[in-house]
């Protein structure tokens, strides 16, 4: 007598209509319809076909046991079932998740992650893994419930908490906590340029220059300041205009990278509201690329920087355009905003829209992010 169980040497998991497994031998993804993958549930080892015939039977009465019967057969046959005991256990499931992740295979990562976290329920790491796949693959139910897991076993995880309130439609904050953004950028400073430069193609300097030179066409000794100055990119394409460059980011191993390039006559570590509420210096250019993608109402950070310009003063900015306004906390903890926010947080400073354009800033999973790039002006008196 025969007792089928699932293959051990592949990874299973639900997936929208049915299980998905993955088999890491033949790299491939079988899709399981939901009648095959009652079967596959009900093939544990420990019921021979007769008896799993009967509860499929039971269960959907359309169902013949011929049938049940071919359904084992055929996935015996393709490696989705074994009538053997013993044998080889599958590969560790977020070794080859990772691995996958690397070369592209986002849903066969996903499979493993799943299976790692079935293994080990109470392992934070594996929730949060399994929750950013999800969020790739556009299953957002499957994210919010990965990602409540991995709050559930470290509730004092800043960034989860973040991303949460997003996927679960809660009303968001002003901006992203100091605490997000340096448990984010923590993990983020070893590899962030290899990461944005490399892989994602990140135009935000690089445009932000060219507005700048658009906007204030061959000026040069400039006093300039950075807010979120990162690692220092965009302060690097405008180094050579400046007189005097200060960088401000809330992250200390960011703000260590940047120290490292050479080009800030000052930078310091500060959450950037705070910094512009103390600071009493004037400047000609200030730049925010891609630092306001962490707050909501641009007014926070545009009202008192206005107050910090020289007349005839600009300041250029990178956001990630949304079609929803005035702006939106979107799933992956990062703010959008409508053009016509940034229109309205430039009068409300009393500053003028110099220009405004959207375009290409960088990639994400694969798919192109447009960038909204603004330079507002504060007039002459």
């Amino acid at each position: 007598m025969l007792f089928p169980r699932r293959n051990p040497t592949l990874f299973f998991c639900p997936g929208e209509e049915g299980y998905l497994a993955y088999d890491p031998a033949a790299d491939c993804i079988h899709r399981l319809n939901p009648v095959a993958s009652l079967i596959a549930e009900l093939c544990d080892g420990r019921r021979s076909i007769d008896q799993i015939e009967i509860l499929v039977e039971r269960a959907l009465p359309t169902a013949r046991g011929s049938e049940v019967a071919r359904c084992i057969r055929e996935g015996a046959a393709a490696g989705l079932f074994v009538t053997w005991r013993g044998g080889s256990q599958a590969e560790d499931p977020a070794g080859v998740s990772q691995k996958l992740r690397e070369e592209g295979k986002i849903e066969a990562a996903y499979i493993c992650r799943y299976a790692a976290a079935e293994r080990e329920p109470d392992n934070a790491d594996h929730w949060s893994a399994l929750g950013e796949l999800a969020h790739i693959l556009g299953r957002r139910d499957q994210a919010r419930q990965a990602y409540e897991r991995a709050l559930e076993l470290e509730p004092q995880d800043a960034e989860t908490r973040h991303i949460l309130t997003a996927l679960r439609g809660e009303a968001p904050p002003s901006r992203a906590s100091n605490a997000v953004i340096e448990q984010l950028y923590e993990r983020f400073s070893t590899f962030y340029e290899t990461n944005v430069l490399e892989e994602l193609d990140f135009q935000g300097p690089k445009r932000l220059a060219a507005l700048v030179e658009q906007v204030l066409p061959g000026r040069k000794a400039l006093a300039v300041l950075d807010l979120g100055c990162g690692s220092g990119l965009a302060g690097a394409e405008l180094r050579a205009r400046c007189r005097r460059l200060v960088g401000i980011d809330l992250s200390q191993p960011m703000v260590r990278v940047a120290h490292e390039r050479g080009i800030y006559d000052l930078l310091q570590v500060a959450e950037i509201t705070e910094w512009l509420r103390n600071c009493t210096e004037r400047f000609d250019l200030v730049i925010a690329c891609d630092s306001l993608i962490y707050f909501g109402d641009l007014s926070q950070a545009v009202k008192p920087t206005a107050a910090l310009l020289e007349p005839g003063g600009v300041m250029a900015l990178s956001l990630e355009k949304g079609d929803e306004s005035p702006f939106k906390l979107a799933d992956s903890g990062r703010y959008t905003h409508h053009p016509d926010h940034v229109r309205e947080a430039a009068a409300e400073a009393g500053l003028e829209v110099a220009s405004l354009e959207e375009g290409f800033l960088r990639m994400e999973y694969g798919e192109e992010v447009t960038g909204l790039f603004a330079a507002l002006r504060k007039p002459y008196p």
